[in-house]
C-alpha cells in the first residue's frame, strides 16, 4: 500500500525554479495533483519556499509555488539528486496540463488496452497437407474452410 496521497505521473517537463533572487534549472521526473520531484544540481533545504516555472509541450508555461520537502544531493550518477516538493499554488495552465495530457491519456491508453484485448482474435497454426507450409489462421474462421496461402489447399 503507497503511502502516497496522490497518484504520480512520469513526465520530463523543463523547470526553472526561483528562490529569493536566485533562478536555478532542473527537469521534472515526475508530477501529481499536489507534488513534483526536480531533477537539478541545486537542492534546496526542506522548507525553503519556491515559484516554478514548467515549460508545458504544447508551448504554454504554468507558474505553480511550492515548498521543498525533501532534497537529495549525492555524487552518485545513480541516484536522483533534486528535491520533492509539495505545490501550494498551481494556475490553470497546470491543472489542464495534468488533466487533459497526464490523467485523461492514461485513461484512454487503459481503455485502448482493454478493447485491444477484446478485439484481439485468436490465432492457430495449421500445417497445410499437401506442401507442409504453415499458416496461420484465426479461431473464429475456421468453419469457413480455410486455403493453404501457398498452394490453396483446404487446411480442414
Amino acid at each position: 500500500m503507497s503511502k502516497r496521497r496522490y497518484k504520480r505521473y512520469k513526465r520530463r517537463v523543463e523547470i526553472e525554479f526561483t528562490a529569493g533572487d536566485t533562478t536555478y534549472k532542473g527537469i521534472s521526473s515526475d508530477l501529481s495533483e499536489r507534488g513534483l520531484f526536480i531533477r537539478t544540481r541545486y537542492a534546496l533545504v526542506p522548507g525553503t519556499e519556491i515559484s516554478i516555472k514548467l515549460y508545458l509541450p504544447n508551448g504554454n508555461v504554468a507558474n505553480v509555488k511550492g515548498i521543498v520537502r525533501h532534497s537529495l544531493k549525492t555524487s552518485f550518477n545513480f541516484v536522483k539528486n533534486g528535491m520533492g516538493v509539495e505545490l501550494i499554488e498551481i494556475d490553470k495552465n497546470y491543472e489542464n496540463f495534468l488533466y487533459e495530457e497526464l490523467i485523461d491519456y492514461e485513461r484512454k491508453e487503459q481503455i485502448g488496452a482493454e478493447n485491444l484485448q477484446k478485439e484481439t482474435p485468436e490465432y492457430i497454426i495449421i500445417l497445410c497437407p499437401s506442401c507442409s507450409v504453415k499458416n496461420r489462421v484465426r479461431r473464429d474462421r475456421l468453419s469457413m474452410g480455410p486455403k493453404c496461402g501457398k498452394c490453396g489447399t483446404l487446411l480442414s
